[in-house]
Protein backbone atom coordinates (compact mmCIF):
# COMPACT_ATOMS: atom_id res chain seq x y z
CA UNK A 1 0.00 0.00 0.00
CA UNK A 2 1.04 3.56 -0.52
CA UNK A 3 2.34 5.75 2.25
CA UNK A 4 -0.74 7.98 2.30
CA UNK A 5 -2.97 4.96 2.88
CA UNK A 6 -1.06 4.05 6.03
CA UNK A 7 -0.35 7.61 7.14
CA UNK A 8 -0.59 7.97 10.92
CA UNK A 9 -1.38 10.77 13.27
CA UNK A 10 -1.05 9.87 16.96
CA UNK A 11 -3.50 12.59 18.02
CA UNK A 12 -6.33 11.47 15.78
CA UNK A 13 -7.52 8.31 17.59
CA UNK A 14 -8.35 10.35 20.72
CA UNK A 15 -10.37 12.84 18.67
CA UNK A 16 -12.01 9.98 16.79
CA UNK A 17 -13.15 8.27 19.97
CA UNK A 18 -14.26 11.55 21.55
CA UNK A 19 -16.56 12.53 18.68
CA UNK A 20 -17.82 8.96 18.33
CA UNK A 21 -18.64 8.74 22.05
CA UNK A 22 -20.35 12.14 21.99
CA UNK A 23 -22.44 11.22 18.95
CA UNK A 24 -23.53 7.91 20.47
CA UNK A 25 -24.36 9.64 23.75
CA UNK A 26 -26.59 12.17 21.96
CA UNK A 27 -28.38 9.47 19.97
CA UNK A 28 -28.94 7.20 22.97
CA UNK A 29 -30.04 10.06 25.23
CA UNK A 30 -32.57 11.28 22.68
CA UNK A 31 -34.10 7.84 22.26
CA UNK A 32 -34.20 7.15 26.00
CA UNK A 33 -36.16 10.39 26.45
CA UNK A 34 -38.40 9.47 23.51
CA UNK A 35 -39.06 6.05 25.01
CA UNK A 36 -40.02 7.67 28.33
CA UNK A 37 -42.38 10.07 26.57
CA UNK A 38 -44.04 7.24 24.62
CA UNK A 39 -44.63 5.25 27.79
CA UNK A 40 -45.84 8.11 30.00
CA UNK A 41 -47.16 10.80 27.61
CA UNK A 42 -47.87 8.91 24.37
CA UNK A 43 -50.28 11.49 22.96
CA UNK A 44 -47.53 14.12 23.00
CA UNK A 45 -45.52 12.12 20.44
CA UNK A 46 -46.18 11.19 16.84
CA UNK A 47 -45.42 7.54 17.60
CA UNK A 48 -47.94 7.43 20.45
CA UNK A 49 -50.67 9.04 18.34
CA UNK A 50 -50.03 6.61 15.47
CA UNK A 51 -50.20 3.71 17.91
CA UNK A 52 -53.59 4.91 19.16
CA UNK A 53 -54.85 5.32 15.58
CA UNK A 54 -53.76 1.79 14.67
CA UNK A 55 -55.57 0.44 17.71
CA UNK A 56 -58.76 2.24 16.69
CA UNK A 57 -58.31 1.03 13.09
CA UNK A 58 -58.10 -2.62 14.17
CA UNK A 59 -61.21 -2.21 16.33
CA UNK A 60 -63.08 -0.67 13.39
CA UNK A 61 -61.93 -3.34 10.92
CA UNK A 62 -63.07 -6.12 13.26
CA UNK A 63 -66.57 -4.62 13.25
CA UNK A 64 -66.82 -4.56 9.46
CA UNK A 65 -68.19 -7.49 7.44
CA UNK A 66 -65.81 -10.40 6.90
CA UNK A 67 -64.09 -10.24 3.52
CA UNK A 68 -64.07 -6.45 3.34
CA UNK A 69 -61.25 -5.33 1.04
CA UNK A 70 -60.49 -2.06 2.83
CA UNK A 71 -58.25 -3.75 5.41
CA UNK A 72 -56.34 -5.70 2.76
CA UNK A 73 -55.82 -2.61 0.62
CA UNK A 74 -54.55 -0.62 3.59
CA UNK A 75 -52.13 -3.37 4.59
CA UNK A 76 -50.97 -3.76 0.99
CA UNK A 77 -49.69 -0.18 0.91
CA UNK A 78 -47.51 -0.80 3.97
CA UNK A 79 -46.36 -4.16 2.61
CA UNK A 80 -45.26 -2.52 -0.63
CA UNK A 81 -43.30 0.12 1.29
CA UNK A 82 -41.65 -2.47 3.52
CA UNK A 83 -40.80 -4.62 0.50
CA UNK A 84 -39.20 -1.66 -1.29
CA UNK A 85 -37.10 -0.66 1.72
CA UNK A 86 -36.04 -4.27 2.38
CA UNK A 87 -34.96 -4.71 -1.24
CA UNK A 88 -33.05 -1.42 -1.20
CA UNK A 89 -31.29 -2.30 2.06
CA UNK A 90 -30.13 -5.74 0.93
CA UNK A 91 -28.92 -4.33 -2.41
CA UNK A 92 -26.85 -1.75 -0.55
CA UNK A 93 -25.46 -4.50 1.69
CA UNK A 94 -24.44 -6.52 -1.36
CA UNK A 95 -22.81 -3.48 -2.95
CA UNK A 96 -20.86 -2.51 0.17
CA UNK A 97 -19.74 -6.09 0.79
CA UNK A 98 -18.44 -6.43 -2.76
CA UNK A 99 -16.63 -3.12 -2.30
CA UNK A 100 -15.00 -3.95 1.03
CA UNK A 101 -13.60 -7.33 -0.03
CA UNK A 102 -11.46 -5.64 -2.70
CA UNK A 103 -8.36 -4.05 -1.19
CA UNK A 104 -7.71 -1.99 -4.31
CA UNK A 105 -11.14 -0.37 -4.01
CA UNK A 106 -10.54 0.44 -0.35
CA UNK A 107 -7.16 1.99 -1.12
CA UNK A 108 -8.59 4.16 -3.89
CA UNK A 109 -11.48 5.16 -1.65
CA UNK A 110 -9.09 6.09 1.14
CA UNK A 111 -7.09 8.33 -1.21
CA UNK A 112 -10.29 10.30 -1.84
CA UNK A 113 -11.10 10.49 1.87
CA UNK A 114 -7.61 11.76 2.62
CA UNK A 115 -8.69 15.04 1.05
CA UNK A 116 -10.88 15.56 4.14
CA UNK A 117 -8.20 14.76 6.69
CA UNK A 118 -6.69 11.83 8.56
CA UNK A 119 -7.77 8.29 7.65
CA UNK A 120 -6.36 4.85 8.34
CA UNK A 121 -7.19 1.57 6.68
CA UNK A 122 -8.76 -0.03 9.74
CA UNK A 123 -10.88 3.06 10.44
CA UNK A 124 -12.21 3.19 6.88
CA UNK A 125 -13.04 -0.51 7.02
CA UNK A 126 -14.71 -0.13 10.42
CA UNK A 127 -16.94 2.67 9.15
CA UNK A 128 -17.99 0.66 6.12
CA UNK A 129 -18.79 -2.36 8.31
CA UNK A 130 -20.94 -0.15 10.56
CA UNK A 131 -22.91 0.97 7.50
CA UNK A 132 -23.31 -2.65 6.39
CA UNK A 133 -24.58 -3.58 9.87
CA UNK A 134 -27.14 -0.75 9.77
CA UNK A 135 -28.47 -1.88 6.40
CA UNK A 136 -28.64 -5.50 7.63
CA UNK A 137 -30.59 -4.46 10.72
CA UNK A 138 -33.00 -2.39 8.63
CA UNK A 139 -33.46 -5.29 6.20
CA UNK A 140 -34.45 -7.75 8.93
CA UNK A 141 -36.85 -5.25 10.50
CA UNK A 142 -38.64 -4.73 7.20
CA UNK A 143 -38.82 -8.51 6.74
CA UNK A 144 -40.47 -8.84 10.14
CA UNK A 145 -42.88 -6.06 9.21
CA UNK A 146 -43.98 -8.04 6.16
CA UNK A 147 -44.34 -11.18 8.28
CA UNK A 148 -46.62 -9.54 10.83
CA UNK A 149 -48.73 -7.72 8.25
CA UNK A 150 -49.16 -10.86 6.15
CA UNK A 151 -50.41 -12.68 9.25
CA UNK A 152 -52.64 -9.72 10.06
CA UNK A 153 -54.34 -10.02 6.68
CA UNK A 154 -55.24 -13.65 7.42
CA UNK A 155 -56.47 -12.72 10.90
CA UNK A 156 -58.81 -9.99 9.68
CA UNK A 157 -60.29 -12.23 6.99
CA UNK A 158 -60.80 -15.16 9.37
CA UNK A 159 -62.71 -13.25 12.03
CA UNK A 160 -66.06 -14.73 11.10
CA UNK A 161 -64.76 -18.29 11.21
CA UNK A 162 -62.73 -18.23 14.45
CA UNK A 163 -63.99 -17.94 18.02
CA UNK A 164 -63.43 -14.37 19.27
CA UNK A 165 -62.00 -15.83 22.47
CA UNK A 166 -59.20 -17.36 20.35
CA UNK A 167 -58.73 -14.50 17.88
CA UNK A 168 -59.35 -11.55 20.16
CA UNK A 169 -59.08 -7.87 19.36
CA UNK A 170 -56.02 -7.69 21.61
CA UNK A 171 -54.26 -10.42 19.61
CA UNK A 172 -54.98 -8.74 16.27
CA UNK A 173 -53.96 -5.34 17.63
CA UNK A 174 -50.68 -6.73 18.98
CA UNK A 175 -49.83 -8.16 15.56
CA UNK A 176 -50.53 -4.76 14.02
CA UNK A 177 -48.43 -2.93 16.59
CA UNK A 178 -45.49 -5.33 16.31
CA UNK A 179 -45.42 -4.90 12.56
CA UNK A 180 -45.51 -1.12 12.99
CA UNK A 181 -42.73 -1.31 15.59
CA UNK A 182 -40.40 -3.13 13.20
CA UNK A 183 -41.28 -0.73 10.38
CA UNK A 184 -40.40 2.21 12.65
CA UNK A 185 -37.12 0.57 13.66
CA UNK A 186 -36.27 -0.07 10.02
CA UNK A 187 -36.95 3.53 9.00
CA UNK A 188 -34.96 4.94 11.93
CA UNK A 189 -32.06 2.63 11.15
CA UNK A 190 -31.98 3.91 7.58
CA UNK A 191 -31.97 7.46 8.94
CA UNK A 192 -28.88 6.60 10.98
CA UNK A 193 -27.06 6.21 7.67
CA UNK A 194 -26.89 10.04 7.55
CA UNK A 195 -24.44 10.53 10.47
CA UNK A 196 -22.59 7.25 9.98
CA UNK A 197 -22.29 7.85 6.25
CA UNK A 198 -20.80 11.28 6.96
CA UNK A 199 -18.44 9.52 9.38
CA UNK A 200 -16.54 8.36 6.31
CA UNK A 201 -15.47 11.98 5.85
CA UNK A 202 -14.23 12.32 9.42
CA UNK A 203 -15.27 12.22 13.05
CA UNK A 204 -16.34 15.87 13.04
CA UNK A 205 -18.79 15.09 10.26
CA UNK A 206 -20.21 12.25 12.36
CA UNK A 207 -21.09 14.75 15.09
CA UNK A 208 -22.49 17.23 12.56
CA UNK A 209 -24.63 14.50 10.99
CA UNK A 210 -25.85 13.41 14.42
CA UNK A 211 -26.96 16.93 15.32
CA UNK A 212 -28.75 17.34 11.97
CA UNK A 213 -30.48 13.97 12.39
CA UNK A 214 -31.62 14.75 15.94
CA UNK A 215 -33.10 18.07 14.81
CA UNK A 216 -35.00 16.25 12.07
CA UNK A 217 -36.19 13.53 14.46
CA UNK A 218 -37.34 16.10 17.01
CA UNK A 219 -39.63 17.77 14.48
CA UNK A 220 -40.91 14.35 13.37
CA UNK A 221 -41.45 12.88 16.85
CA UNK A 222 -42.82 16.03 18.49
CA UNK A 223 -44.83 17.89 15.82
CA UNK A 224 -45.99 21.37 16.76
CA UNK A 225 -49.69 20.43 16.76
CA UNK A 226 -49.08 17.94 19.61
CA UNK A 227 -46.92 20.11 21.85
CA UNK A 228 -49.79 21.71 23.75
CA UNK A 229 -52.37 18.95 23.58
CA UNK A 230 -53.57 17.10 26.67
CA UNK A 231 -55.83 14.57 24.99
CA UNK A 232 -55.71 10.86 25.73
CA UNK A 233 -56.17 7.89 23.47
CA UNK A 234 -59.82 6.84 23.63
CA UNK A 235 -59.07 3.46 22.14
CA UNK A 236 -58.45 0.78 24.72
CA UNK A 237 -55.32 1.23 26.85
CA UNK A 238 -52.12 0.54 24.98
CA UNK A 239 -49.97 -2.39 25.95
CA UNK A 240 -46.21 -2.20 26.45
CA UNK A 241 -45.59 -3.54 22.95
CA UNK A 242 -47.93 -0.98 21.40
CA UNK A 243 -46.45 2.05 23.12
CA UNK A 244 -43.03 1.08 21.83
CA UNK A 245 -44.30 1.06 18.25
Amino acid sequence: MSGSFCRKNPLMPHTEYLFLALSLFLLLSYHFILRWMIRHKPMHTEIGVNSCVRRAWVKHMMQRPTGDVLAVQTLRNTLMSASFFASSAILLVAGLLSFTVTEKNLESFNHVLNLFGYHEFHMVLTRLLVLISLFFFAFFNFLLTMRYYNNLGFMLNALGQVDRRVLSEQLVSNAMQRGALHFTLGIRTLMLVLPFGLWLLGAVWLLVGTVILLIMLYHIDYPHYLRHTHTECHAQSLSTVETKA
